[in-house]
């Protein structure tokens, strides 16, 4: 199937422009994949057992056909939606799940200036960690490519990263807020290890302490491995998902005073060198997204506001502040923290994501929505659907993406066949809450019945 033209998405800035304004310099080339602890991507691209994390952002399953499935979105769509809006950086992606062909579609949609530049990486032709010692290269005389990544793997330890992989590491833990002294809720660390949890007549904590409170894994993002304990019987689930992991050997665990919360914000900003203007003592906002989550607490995605951004710009910048002081000094580049607001009106930060954020897109596109449009709401998911080809998908939502209502920035293949399953992630735009829900149900009937496949990011 032939591809239409599509139409140019003008980004208000990439990732590459904001790095080099703010004294981040470097030739960059980047890599958006997360690992599993639990099985291997690939033969080629085996389980994380250097820094893995307590919880993983897909729920783990036994079933052999759906950790295949899981490989090919790992793979496939979510390395492709993230690099959109990295600009001139290079992206390594990793065939035969990603094509050059597959790449090219969405590339095409940005002007030249504004378009990445895809390395490809052929699992089957040898270890990933084998293939790489000569793509963070350059010839004689050039800079040594600086790698970014998404979340660290033991192969990096071989590569001149801009963020040292350990020091990611321990900050992206939940642990840190707390040991940073942030405006975390009130919280303690317990360890896992010793605790017992197979007694209602237990002393422990889990056993004892009053509901609401909250637990969460040091590890784990997207609100998987969190759990809200606000009755018995979700005390219950929560004993019975600690003992799991508690088998699996996970050391400590926050304990935290539940927020009754008003407001659920994600801020996205970057952090320049040190001694430029926006360094961790003023780092530069570029976006506040309105979080959707379950009812459980399971981050789904958001959307943002772009006619709000003053407002919540002035809103969350001390508590932004406050927060950036206590990274490391060595810490730059783009990263996002989530703020919860209680009835009170204090503000209390319940996650810091030192790293690329799953909402970065939408907070460079005010200018294709808002100013050329007049759609000051946009929001993203990704969106599963059956055809023959994945590229039918342009086909069957032609008048919404020339319009420049929607905007598809990645597809992959995740069952072959005539009847094949694909996924596509596809951002939005909406005048207000009802609109943005009328063009999602759109979406959703010219795809055909799929419903959403939540996709979280560890994220962001």
């Amino acid at each position: 199937m032939i591809i239409p033209k599509l139409p140019t998405v003008h980004l208000d800035t990439t990732l590459a422009d904001l790095y080099r304004e703010n004294g981040i310099t470097g030739s960059f080339i980047v890599t958006m994949y997360c690992v599993f602890g639990h099985m291997d991507l690939h033969a080629s691209f085996p389980r994380e057992l250097v820094w893995p994390e307590d919880e993983e952002p897909v729920p783990y399953s036994d079933d052999p056909a759906e950790q295949d499935r899981l490989r090919k979105v790992i793979l496939g769509l979510k390395p492709l939606r993230r690099a959109w809006g990295l600009g001139n950086m290079e992206v390594l992606f990793f065939g035969p799940n990603i094509t050059a062909k597959g790449a090219r579609a969405a590339l095409s949609q940005l002007p030249l200036n504004q378009r990445h530049i895809p390395r490809m990486v052929d699992l089957n032709k040898g270890l990933v960690s084998e293939q790489l010692r000569g793509m963070t290269t350059t010839t004689v005389g050039e800079r040594k490519k600086k790698l970014l990544f998404w979340r660290p793997q033991g192969w990096m330890k071989e590569q001149d990263c801009l963020i040292d992989p350990q020091e990611a590491y321990d900050i992206n833990s939940k642990k840190y807020l707390v040991t940073s002294n942030m405006r975390t809720p009130p919280s303690i660390i317990v360890d896992l290890q010793t605790a017992d949890l197979s007694s209602s007549s237990s002393s422990s904590l889990f056993h004892t302490r009053t509901v609401p409170f909250v637990v969460k894994l040091c590890r784990a993002g997207c609100g998987f491995g969190t759990y809200l304990v606000r009755s018995e019987e979700e005390r219950h689930a929560t004993l019975s998902a600690l003992a799991r992991y508690q088998r699996q050997g996970v050391g400590e665990v926050l304990v935290s005073d539940y927020v009754d919360l008003v407001e659920d914000l994600a801020v996205h900003f970057v952090v320049g060198a040190p001694g430029t203007t926006h360094d961790r003592t003023n780092p530069l906002i570029l976006g506040v997204t309105i979080q959707t989550l379950t009812a459980g607490g399971k981050w789904v995605g958001g959307h943002i506001d772009y006619s709000a951004q003053s407002r919540l710009h002035a809103y969350v910048r001390e508590t932004l502040r406050d927060t950036t002081r206590k990274l490391p000094a060595s810490f730059v580049g783009w990263a996002g923290i989530d703020i919860v607001t209680d009835k009170r009106g204090r503000q209390f930060v319940v996650d810091l994501n030192a790293r690329f954020t799953g909402s970065m897109p939408i907070c460079f596109m005010s200018g294709h929505f808002w100013k050329r449009r007049g759609l000051p709401l946009a929001q993203f998911a990704a969106f599963e659907y059956e055809a023959c080809h994945v590229d039918d998908i342009y086909e069957r939502l032609d008048s919404l993406v020339q319009s420049g209502a929607i905007v598809v920035t990645a597809t992959a293949t995740i069952r072959e066949g005539r009847e094949g399953s694909h996924m596509a992630d596809i951002v939005w735009g909406g005048r207000d809450q009802g609109d943005l829900a009328r063009v999602e149900r759109e979406i959703r009937d010219r795809l055909g019945k799929k419903p959403e496949i939540p996709l979280p990011e560890v994220a962001e």
